[in-house]
């Protein structure tokens, strides 16, 4: 099927629709969006307007400055417990979301199905079907607290299924995988020789004292993962779009390829602003003001929710 025919099997996403709609209107609050109200910590903007005046207003490499790509590689290795090679193993992309597409690409084959757990982000079957694959929804439930199973993803694996998409802390149901759920689905996914692609963009946002983990740090797993992440909710950036890629180099080099001739590279000040803000301790200090003020926040709705009498789970993370 060519690429003009699959644009037609996907419709504009409906939250954007809205979101449009509510542009302009006087006293609405949003709660559709995953947008950050709060701004780029100032020390980031100086960080920007510094590279700005070193004259970085050129095309960076396809797969980001190395400058980036290391600080990445130290941050996954401290933070998550991931190795990965910053000269093969990483790229910086246009935003997490432009990374879903880049990395079905990189291996999926026409009507190949990816499971996806249900509620979902909205981005997620699009970005399958466009690559030629097929999505298949995979339901989770209030009484798992929305957490994926593999008893779910059991029910709807068959011999067409490539890959699988996990998302923890979860957009929407705030689910967030305990370390033991994802030790299951990593053998769920080496029995059935699976690429997992680990969307971490809420890895920051967690409460009540639980921990996130990446699939990727297992045994075994890094070769079979793709990581993606970004700094739209991690510093509040969601204007300057900028993500990262961690997988096997086999697929990495693919993922460049496709954004040599797409976005050909992210842009250049902004990446450096990132990888100053990824080693400068100001930053965790405000990701920390941020999560404690969300955190705040969910447990006010959520008490309100219940007595007004509509029972609600109480979510772990995002």
């Amino acid at each position: 099927m060519a690429l003009s025919d699959r644009l037609e099997l996907v419709n504009p996403s409906e939250i954007r629709k809205l979101f449009d709609l509510a542009q302009g209107v006087e006293g609405l609050i949003s709660l559709g969006i995953g947008e950050p109200d709060f701004d780029t910590p100032e020390h980031i903007k100086e960080y920007a307007k510094e590279a700005l005046d070193k004259g970085m207003t050129h095309y960076s490499p396809n797969a980001g400055i190395m400058m980036l790509r290391e600080a990445v590689a130290w941050k996954l290795k401290e933070q998550n417990g991931i190795e990965a090679d910053p000269k093969s193993e990483i790229m910086i992309t246009v935003g997490a979301n432009q990374a879903f597409i880049m990395g079905f690409a990189a291996f999926l084959k026409e009507g190949e199905e990816v499971l996806i757990p249900s509620p979902m982000f909205v981005s997620y079957a699009p970005t399958v079907i466009l690559a030629g694959g097929k999505p298949v929804e995979v339901p989770t439930y209030e009484e798992n607290e929305f957490r994926l199973s593999v008893d779910d993803l059991e029910k709807y694996v068959s011999e067409k299924t490539r890959a699988l998409i996990i998302n923890s802390p979860n957009n929407p149901t705030g689910a967030v995988l305990t370390k033991k759920d994802l030790e299951e689905i990593a053998d769920f996914a080496v029995e059935h020789d699976l690429i997992v692609l680990s969307d971490e963009v809420y890895e920051h946002f967690v409460y009540d004292g639980i921990r996130n983990h990446s699939i990727a740090s297992l045994d075994g797993m890094f070769e079979r993962t793709i990581t993606l992440n970004g700094f739209s909710k991690t510093f509040a950036m969601t204007g300057w779009r900028l993500g990262f890629v961690a997988a096997p180099a086999w697929i990495i080099e693919k993922m460049t390829r496709f954004q040599m001739y797409n976005a050909t590279c992210p842009v250049t000040f902004t990446q450096y602003a990132a990888a100053k803000a990824l080693r400068d301790e100001r930053s965790w200090k405000a990701v920390e003001e941020m999560r404690k003020e969300y955190d705040r926040r969910r447990n006010l709705v959520w008490k309100r929710l219940n007595e007004m009498g509509l029972p609600t789970v109480k979510p772990k993370g995002a």
